[in-house]
């Protein structure tokens, strides 16, 4: 072929590569890592806000946000058109910093600003491409921006429809609205407290279980469930509980979590009593307290875990690793026999066998390891553990 001709054609393979990567480049958003102070430079110059995508390289929810919303045509289409989109790593380089002053609690978070590096609007979390596209306009309306929903609720600050509004902008991009919430129920009366809104404010807002709020909820648990439901009254009392001790529990903080213990014992219902009991022994086997992880099993297992197999079973195995008193083990047994009432399994069978020989009944031990080998046979199970266990015992 003529040495010419080569050239052209592959001139004309090349732009029809290039020209298919650019087609492609430009079915995804378009984002760019020159840093937030350089888009809002370039912010100023195209007259555009910014959309500025705080992420993580090990954020799943960012990686799928990456892969199957910012491809969508119509997003990348309608982001692209709107916006100077810009992208930071919030733990490298500038992002570290950023981290800190944009208050940033969890990824991905998204954030609109103006040129000028007023935040307008904020959302955090993983969407669905026609969400994601109308959180977009939202961040285009005057009237759901933050500055505007801040202003109007700063005029009227004991005008519930707009503390709501304002609450949910804030909670939504994972921003501090204690302040705000404190401000708020100030000017509000006891009496006031018992509306729909104000239940919608107490519900999304209040996260102290000794507040005035919370507390005046627990004493009118009924006015508030003909105004809501009693199921949201009591979801929101275990949540807020919840929320409270269990990030004391997984920080092992023994201290805090015995303070905070305590008014929410105070409340007295039977949801949050299970819920104490759940944290109480997850956060003393996690410190190896097995003294008091002994105290409240024996005083409560049979309260809150006695038609739960997999509680109990999961109980007894730690009391099989720790405890060494005969009569708690022997508590252990009886649990672990309720246990195959509630659902016969070979691997039940074994725990119960090894509890009864560390307390020297040798006789139980061997028929339950010949029960739990008739339940692997019926079942199709390996009973080589067992099987292996049954025959020492028979050589001694």
């Amino acid at each position: 072929m003529n040495p010419i001709f080569k050239i052209r054609n592959l001139l004309i393979l090349l732009l029809i590569l290039v020209g298919g990567r650019t087609v492609f480049a430009q079915k995804t958003i378009q984002l760019s890592e020159i840093g937030l102070d350089a888009g809002l430079e370039k912010s100023k110059v195209e007259h555009k806000p910014i959309f500025f995508m705080c992420y993580a390289s090990w954020c799943p929810h960012c990686n799928a946000m990456r892969k199957n919303v910012f491809t969508d045509p119509s997003v990348a289409d309608y982001f692209n058109q709107h916006f100077i989109c810009v992208a930071q790593d919030m733990e490298k380089g500038e992002g570290v910093a950023l981290h800190e002053s944009l208050k940033i609690e969890s990824y991905p978070t998204f954030i609109f600003l103006d040129s000028d590096g007023t935040t307008l609007y904020r959302i955090t979390g993983e969407f669905k491409a026609p969400e994601f596209i109308q959180e977009g306009m939202n961040a285009l309306l005057p009237e759901k921006q933050l500055p505007t929903l801040k202003q109007q609720f700063e005029a009227d600050v004991s005008n519930p429809e707009k503390c709501l509004r304002y609450l949910r902008a804030l909670k939504k991009g994972g921003l501090d609205f204690s302040a705000m919430v404190k401000t708020y129920f100030s000017t509000q009366s006891d009496r006031q407290l018992l509306t729909e809104t104000n239940w919608m404010i107490i519900s999304n807002g209040i996260t102290d279980i000794t507040s005035r709020e919370f507390q005046f909820v627990l004493s009118h648990q009924k006015e508030y469930s003909a105004i809501t439901s009693p199921e949201r009254v009591k979801k929101k009392i275990l949540f807020l509980v919840n929320s409270l001790l269990n990030p004391l529990v997984l920080a092992k903080d023994t201290v805090n979590y015995s303070i905070q213990r305590k008014p929410a014992a105070a409340i007295h219902l039977f949801k949050v009593d299970s819920l104490l009991f759940n944290s109480d022994i997850l956060l003393y086997q996690t410190t190896g307290n097995w003294y008091a992880y002994k105290k409240v099993t024996l005083a409560s297992v049979d309260t809150y875990a006695w038609n739960n197999y997999s509680k109990i079973n999961e109980i007894a195995e730690a009391y099989l690793r720790n405890i060494a008193e005969k009569s708690a083990l022997a508590q252990a047994v009886r649990w672990v026999k309720r246990s195959l009432e509630l659902h016969e399994e070979y691997s039940t069978c074994i725990l119960c066998a090894k509890l009864y020989l560390k307390i020297g009944q040798k006789q139980d031990a061997i028929l339950m390891l010949q029960k739990g080998k008739s339940i692997a046979q019926k079942d199709g199970w390996d009973y080589s553990e067992g099987d292996k266990l049954l025959e020492e015992l028979k050589k001694e």
